[in-house]
């Protein structure tokens, strides 16, 4: 059978491809689809079907350019197709399977085409539709679907990301986490969920806070359908990213027809070596009529991880022989135990109530919960390496290597449970009149974060005279020490005396809630060489903020009779730091956490050491470390789409102006002086900034299969939360000292005691950047490519600024007293310039062997030197063979060294560089059936040591392992 369809108009009217319609046609059978989709979107269809088969469609629904609509519209169907210029489409069936015959084979019609079979779910077949999706997009834009998550080696979404052009991630602990797009760490991208603002979920297990950095890791990728990344801005599109805004995507009820699955798994730690359950369930119902579509799923996923790391926390200056050297202060081997678990659960509701009216309902709840663990030995050094009897080995003026005859070994431990709760919920409207479609949304998240065990760090310490010997030598180029041993008896809890129980409690609460109201319409207007196709017009409303709660307090041992040894019971692990100390003195006693928890109290405010900041009154020091920052934005657009012909080349675009004023109201403390006492002042602040936001797309199809893009785009990121914090900071290990000794703490400080703090600046300019991009994007049946230029000048670009304040210190036994302290604070500093290039490509090189791979090139410059967060080069490849039932797919990621900037466990920023790393992961899935599928992942096979250091290669910072981990998985989908 074969139907022809074809939509005329005047030259100056043609609608190209890459212009944006909503779409809402039902799944139904393929002829009846076909011809709607085109004679709303004025496209000219050739579809020939064999006689006797019949297909049906997927449903379609949305707004996106027709050509998308047509790739959703035909997967899974079997029908195949090719676009023709810029309005045209050829349709035509698969041919049968057959079994080879020995004679001639027939030449086939003229409208069956013959090529290999993409199976729908596979790699290949989902990396082509991203590029589709690209190529129907209306800016520079690169994406993930959950199939490309799945048929991909991926932990979560973060690290499937990292395969997209442009984008590199950052790992923690073992698992991706952070996203960075085109040089730009994970504080430039707008993150939202469905296109809402999303609530930030904080990092609260230590004073080092992340901001407006969203944790991908607290999502299950189970219940996503995939994530869009906008490289280049529009009117209407949520301001925030400089780098990108990442719109995370999870189904709708009418998006498809009804389905169930379940997957069913775990997850083996190659160190751990213990089984963790993996289970999800997701499922799709759709009333007889098609108008009324829920979908809903639910998830677990359990990993237990242990992560070994050699550290150096800083470097100081001693003087040998009359001669300064640079030294570091202590080395410490850490055991991080961790275990988490993920529990998401969505819900997604579509209403068709009336031709002219649509309601959606989409809900997103995620709970990740993570009890930690650390067991470290601190090896004192510093001016201990010029001790009697002590020896040093120094190359290029650091000391690399030594004995320490008289020191002492710390036994430190550090227990926490953190529990983080992201909650979002969006309901939608779709209102359209004869000549308007209006769209109100309103959506309300909220993250919370929570220490359910307050950090308790434990601090015992050896006898002073203890020796030991280490040699860091080559350990920068090696990611492997040669030596840290010890002759002390690391197994004796006997000859450990308490130096402190510290204990801090945090919480962070996040919240946002954000109303849209969006209206547009379709135009078919002259103006010169320009046909103008749409206009859109809308407003958005955002009101946030965060509170942070901490109080530190130093916690008592119960009891006359309580002796230190009997809260340590068990040892660590024998082969800890086997690949990152080749010769080492281990295992060492370790605390058990509920003695610890048992053994000690707060005298005078709690029996107990599990407390929440709201069980305490807050002391001073305790109101100075916390804040509270509201934020509102208001803000209004207008966009309008338009498209022709110029120089033989169709092309659409679109041009728009944003007006955005935000405002700022930040509260905290600060700790002063006044005749003789110590007074708590309040501090407030209120800060308001308005920006216009212009911005302009063209994308000219100068063939069939490529198109060529321009863009250029004012864009905005505020700054962190935590850098607005009305809130001072001073060193922990100060403050400590400072409380127990008072004035002899300032005037005979003791080693290790650093007189340095971090603070906010509630005064901050958001950064603004100018953008240009050009993309060249080719589109081919077995390669595609793509290649982008572009540049960003950023403005009040914001870096920390040390400079020395006098702070006011409480006391255990006297009054409070002051102490200059070195602190960094964030302040604009002029701009910041951003250069690159970035590589896409995906070749399908024969019909069961393809790849994929990109790559980026960044030049960044800040001051005269490179921004933070950014490497020079990044890339990735991620070959595939898909034959049968089987297909396997493997994935090397690889980022150049970056510079990096933290707080050192509350010692002051330290400015410093992330070595340079690559990941290997594979994965191999069998299709039992149709419906059943077995899938067998690794990661990190190749065993990647982070690598940290300070300046020069000699002086290292960490070198850090979490080893590999395998996982299996069983699908079933119905």
């Amino acid at each position: 059978m074969a139907l022809a369809l074809a939509a005329a108009q005047p030259v100056q009217a043609q609608t190209p491809a890459a212009r944006f319609q909503r779409f809402d046609i039902p799944a139904q059978e393929a002829s009846s689809s076909l011809v709607q989709l085109c004679l709303q979107a004025d496209c000219e269809l050739s579809f020939v079907q064999r006689p006797g088969q019949q297909a049906r469609t997927r449903a379609v629904r949305g707004e996106m350019s027709w050509r998308e609509a047509l790739v959703r519209m035909l997967e899974g169907t079997g029908l195949r197709h090719r676009f023709v210029g810029a309005r045209g489409v050829r349709i035509w069936a698969e041919p049968a399977p057959s079994r080879p015959a020995p004679a001639e084979p027939s030449a086939p019609s003229e409208a069956v085409e013959v090529e290999g079979v993409e199976v729908i779910g596979r790699a290949s077949s989902q990396i082509a539709e991203s590029l589709r999706r690209k190529r129907a997009a209306d800016v520079i834009s690169d994406g993930v679907s959950v199939e490309q998550i799945g048929g991909l080696p991926a932990a979560n979404l973060a690290e499937a990301l990292q395969r997209v052009p442009g984008v590199a991630i950052e790992h923690e602990v073992g698992e991706g986490q952070f996203v960075s797009v085109r040089g730009l760490g994970p504080l430039f991208q707008s993150v939202t969920l469905n296109g809402a603002p999303v609530a930030f979920n904080e990092n609260i297990r230590n004073s080092t806070q992340s901001g407006r950095q969203f944790r991908f890791r607290a999502l299950s990728v189970d219940l996503l359908a995939g994530a869009r990344l906008a490289k280049s801005a529009t009117a209407d599109m949520i301001d925030g990213g400089i780098g990108a805004n990442i719109d995370i995507e999870t189904a709708g009820g009418l998006d498809g027809d009804p389905f169930a699955s379940v997957r069913v798994g775990g997850v083996v730690e190659g160190r751990t070596r213990g089984f963790r359950p993996d289970l999800s369930v997701v499922g799709r119902i759709v009333s007889e009529d098609g108008n009324l579509g829920l979908v809903a799923g639910a998830s677990q996923e359990d990993r237990a991880v242990r992560y070994d790391r050699f550290q150096i926390m800083r470097f100081g200056r001693i003087q040998a022989g009359g001669t300064s050297l640079v030294a570091p202060n202590d080395l410490r081997t850490t055991v991080e135990s961790e275990d988490r678990r993920r529990r998401s659960a969505f819900v997604g509701a579509d209403w068709r109530v009336s031709p002219g009216l649509r309601l959606d309902f989409d809900g997103l709840v995620s709970t990740f919960d993570n009890a930690i663990r650390e067991d470290r030995l601190v090896y004192s050094l510093g001016p201990r390496l010029t001790g009697q009897g002590s020896e040093i080995r120094v190359k290029d003026g650091v000391v690399v290597g030594g004995r320490v005859a008289g020191g002492r070994i710390d036994n430190n431990t550090e227990f926490s449970d953190q529990s983080h709760l992201n909650l979002a919920v969006s309901l939608g409207a779709e209102l359209r009149t004869d000549a308007w479609t209006l769209t109100p949304r309103l959506s309300v998240s909220t993250a919370r974060s929570v220490l359910d065990t307050p950090l308790l760090r434990l601090s015992a310490q050896s006898p002073e005279g203890a020796a030991y010997d280490f040699d860091l030598e080559g350990a920068v180029s090696d990611r492997r020490a040669e030596r840290l041993t010890t002759s002390f008896d690391l197994l004796d809890p006997s000859r450990l005396t308490l130096a402190q129980l510290n204990l801090r409690a945090v919480e962070s609460r996040d919240d946002d809630a954000t109303a849209f109201f969006g209206a547009r319409r379709k135009l078919d207007r002259a103006l010169g060489p320009l046909h103008l196709s749409g206009l859109k017009l809308g407003g958005q409303f955002s009101d946030r903020g965060r509170d942070y709660q901490r109080r530190d307090r130093r916690a008592t041992p119960r009891g006359a009779g309580w002796v230190l040894a009997d809260l340590y019971r068990g040892a660590s692990a024998d082969d800890v730091f086997a690949d990152l100390v080749r010769n080492r003195s281990t295992p060492w006693i370790v605390a058990d956490q509920d003695r610890l928890q048992a053994g000690f109290f707060l005298p005078g405010e709690h029996d107990g050491v599990v407390v929440a900041p709201g069980d305490l009154t807050p002391t001073g020091a305790d109101l100075q470390n916390s804040y509270r920052v509201g934020e509102q934005v208001a803000a209004v657009y207008a966009r309008l789409d338009f498209d022709g012909l110029v120089g033989g080349w169709p092309f659409s675009g679109n041009a728009g102006l944003r007006q955005v004023r935000t405002r700022t109201h930040v509260e905290g403390a600060k700790l002063a002086f006044a005749h003789g006492t110590g007074v708590v002042k309040p501090v407030s602040f209120d800060g308001r900034h308005d920006v216009l936001l212009p911005s302009v797309n063209l994308a000219f199809e100068t063939s069939g299969d490529a198109v060529l893009r321009m863009a250029a785009s004012r864009t905005i990121t505020r700054p962190s939360l935590a850098d607005l914090r009305a809130s001072t900071v001073p060193a922990s290990v100060l403050v400590s000292s400072i409380y127990t000794r008072g004035q002899a703490a300032i005037d005979d400080p003791e080693p290790g005691v650093i007189f340095s703090g971090v603070g906010g600046n509630p005064d901050l300019k958001p950064y603004v950047s100018d953008n240009l991009d050009l993309s060249y994007e080719v589109t081919r049946r077995r390669t595609g490519y793509s290649v982008a230029v572009f540049h960003k000048t950023i403005g009040d670009f914001i870096q920390m600024v040390e400079a020395p304040e006098v702070l006011t210190f409480e006391t255990q036994a006297g009054p409070p007293i002051q102490a200059q302290v070195l602190m960094s604070r964030p302040r604009n500093l002029g701009s910041a310039r951003v250069d690159g290039v970035e590589l896409g490509l995906h070749r399908r090189l024969t019909d069961s062997f393809g790849v994929w791979a990109n790559l980026t090139w960044t030049h960044s410059r800040v001051g005269g030197a490179r921004l933070t967060g950014v490497s020079d080069w990044a890339w990735s490849v991620s070959p595939y063979l898909e034959r049968g039932p089987l297909a396997v797919n493997l994935s090397w990621s690889w980022r150049s060294a970056f510079r990096s900037e933290a707080d050192m466990q509350g010692g002051g920023v330290s400015d410093f560089t992330i070595g340079a790393a690559g990941y290997l992961d594979a994965q191999a899935s069998y299709d039992l059936s149709e419906t059943t599928q077995v899938v067998i992942a690794g990661s990190n096979l190749t065993n990647t040591h982070d690598l940290a250091y300070e300046g020069s290669k000699a002086r290292l910072l960490q070198i850090g392992s979490s080893g590999r981990w395998f996982s299996v998985r069983v699908n079933r989908r119905w």
